[in-house]
């Protein structure tokens, strides 16, 4: 007895392709978070020494 397996692969494609863009986008967009949070703990950091550098 055969049985038929449909070849699911060409439908599933954009869904693939889809869902990789959704995991690269998001890690992009952790990545720049951890930048910016990164940057503004430092200014925060360069404004507390000049605030007390002048005493």
């Amino acid at each position: 007895m055969t049985t038929f397996t449909p070849r699911t692969s060409a439908v599933e494609h954009p869904e693939r392709v889809r869902a990789i863009g959704a995991v690269v986008t998001s890690a992009v967009v952790l990545v720049g978070l951890l930048v910016a949070a990164g940057v503004v703990l430092a200014q925060v950091v360069d404004l507390v020494g000049w605030a007390f550098a002048g005493r």
